[in-house]
């Protein structure tokens, strides 16, 4: 009864005159994730909206001689996957260049480097993306990579993107020399004669010689973006959460939805730097709530700390070596202050805080906004925290924006630098993503791409298991608990739209919901969690429209 009213309000517009389903999936096993109705064998949807979903005769009823018909056989379905954390633009744009994942000694890495150089040609900057800090062995020197290099420039990001490590001509071509003053607690690395390593610690440092690199054509990056995309909507993916967005990249969506190229949802994250000017802060403000029909600019993000591998994360305690004591914003008022501003205008705040006392200072800063979070504020990564702190976010009503597959990084034996920096504590309670759920407390999953690959099923995989699919050893990574089958894909679907203020519309497939939704092989909910990395996509929809499909 409850289906069949829906169904009837549905399929009666205002002209009176019922509207029939253009598509529908039949004999499926559909997981909803409509708290109210769980499960259904049959989906329909006119445009961009479910109209009907049940049993089979039930959804049969919005349709006619003309609907478009699959049969399922069988195969699950679910809503559709939404990364909530992505540098999608960026991620297609560091694609172009050498791909340094799992790259873990010196010796491969330098072979990787000359390969490309080989292939790329004299005299052009070399790009690397994905590089894991083990593989230098130590402290990064330009000498270890400049004979590997060859004749150009080099540009190596770690896999956070919190660093660059270049070589002599590079720093050659940026005239980086001896020691410098960079803004947000950067660092220009130096060996003990003042002279540069060729390790840039942060944004304002990389951005010393980044801005000599060229750029590339308007109509390369476009092109670059549309392919990214396609992959993405590969892995089930309909919809992710920019979180490096700036007033360039309002333009760049409209342009791909007015070239039929958007195939996904994205919701931007305008990124505000400590030394964002007024006048670019208040040109974010004008772009609130501006959307297109896949798209909507209505949140900001901020970094307040940087990571634990390079000690700029802002922990309680200083780590192994020191480091940890301060965060990325040099006046901290100024950020509460910058705060202040967007939330007062309404945007959802996002803040990057990997650092125990970095996640504890932004709670403190949402507590104290008027009305307090209110459920729109997010933080992201949350790398270690203890219980205290996680006991904060379902009261003062934060989201949780956590990364599962950065355990990949986490060696068992805790001999990796990230590790090497914190204390046995610290370590095992890395990444509590299950134990924030357990709180009750909003839980939202994504990738961090290209921090890390945006498969979703990587991040499944991850969650359930508390460690990589493609490491030697079994046991899981610290002590925290991992989440469900079932607790994964809601992170993934549901909490990611409950987030965004998007619950009316998305994150579950009910009637008068957007018809955002994947097709897999089984559920992958339900799998066991080693099978789930190669669980076969066979079909991803977004408003309506068939994206890919095997």
């Amino acid at each position: 009864m409850y289906w069949a009213v829906l169904l009837r309000l549905r399929l009666v517009p205002s002209s009176g005159v019922p509207v029939a389903a253009n598509q529908a999936i039949f004999n499926a096993q559909i997981n909803t994730q409509n708290p109210d109705a769980p499960t259904a064998s049959a989906i329909a949807w006119s445009g961009d909206h479910i109209v009907a979903i049940g049993s089979d005769d039930q959804v049969r009823e919005a349709c006619d001689a003309n609907t478009e018909t699959v049969d399922a056989h069988g195969k699950a379905v679910t809503p559709g996957i939404v990364d909530g954390h992505q540098h999608l633009f960026h991620g297609a744009e560091f694609a172009q260049g050498l791909d340094l994942d799992r790259v873990t000694n010196l010796s491969d890495l330098r072979a990787a480097i000359a390969s490309e150089r080989k292939r790329i040609g004299p005299g052009k900057w070399l790009m690397g993306f994905a590089l894991e800090y083990s593989a230098i062995g130590g402290p990064y020197h330009h000498s270890l990579l400049d004979d590997a290099a060859g004749d150009g420039p080099m540009f190596l990001y770690t896999l956070d993107v919190h660093t660059g490590m270049v070589n002599a001509e590079a720093m050659k071509i940026a005239n980086l020399t001896g020691p410098m003053r960079v803004a947000d607690n950067s660092v220009v690395v130096v060996d003990e004669n003042d002279k540069p390593t060729g390790e840039l610690l942060e944004m304002a440092a990389m951005q010393i010689v980044l801005k000599h690199a060229p750029v590339a054509s308007k109509s390369d990056r476009m092109a670059w973006y549309a392919e990214a995309i396609r992959r993405q909507n590969a892995v089930g993916i309909t919809e992710v959460h920019l979180m490096d967005g700036n007033l360039d990249t309002v333009d760049i969506m409209r342009e791909l939805e007015e070239q039929a190229n958007l195939k996904l949802r994205i919701l931007l994250h305008h990124f505000v730097y400590p030394y964002t000017s007024i006048e670019e802060v208040e040109a974010m403000m004008q772009t609130h709530n501006l959307k297109g029909l896949r798209w909507q600019a209505d949140g900001v993000k901020f970094m307040l700390d940087g990571v634990i591998d390079t000690g700029t994360a802002w922990l309680e305690h200083p780590d192994s070596q020191g480091a940890g004591t301060e965060p990325m914003w040099p006046e901290l008022s100024l950020y509460h202050q910058r705060a202040r501003q967007f939330h007062d205008a309404g945007f959802r705040i996002a803040t990057h805080a990997i650092g125990d006392r970095a996640v504890r200072e932004v709670l403190d800063v949402y507590e104290g906004l008027p009305g307090g979070s209110n459920g729109r504020h997010r933080i992201e990564h949350i790398e270690t925290s203890p219980d205290n702190t996680i006991a904060r976010f379902k009261p003062l009503k934060v989201t949780a924006s956590m990364q599962p597959v950065h355990v990949r990084w986490i060696e068992y034996d805790l001999s990796d630098p990230w590790s090497q920096r914190l204390d046995t504590t610290q370590c095992n309670h890395a990444w509590r993503s299950g134990d924030i759920m357990s709180t009750g407390a909003l839980v939202v999953l994504g990738s961090d791409w290209p921090v890390a690959p945006f498969d979703p099923r990587m991040g499944m995989f991850a969650a359930q298991m508390r460690r990589a699919h493609d490491v030697s050893y079994e046991g899981q990574i610290g002590t925290t608990r991992a989440l469900t089958g079932a607790e994964t894909l809601t992170g993934y679907t549901r909490n990611a739209a409950i987030a965004v203020g998007a619950d009316n519309e998305r994150g579950m497939l009910a009637p008068g919901m957007k018809a955002d939704l994947v097709m897999w092989q089984e559920d992958p909910s339900k799998v066991n969690p080693n099978d789930v990395i190669d669980l076969p996509v066979l079909r991803t929809v977004v408003g309506g429209e068939t994206v890919f499909q095997v």
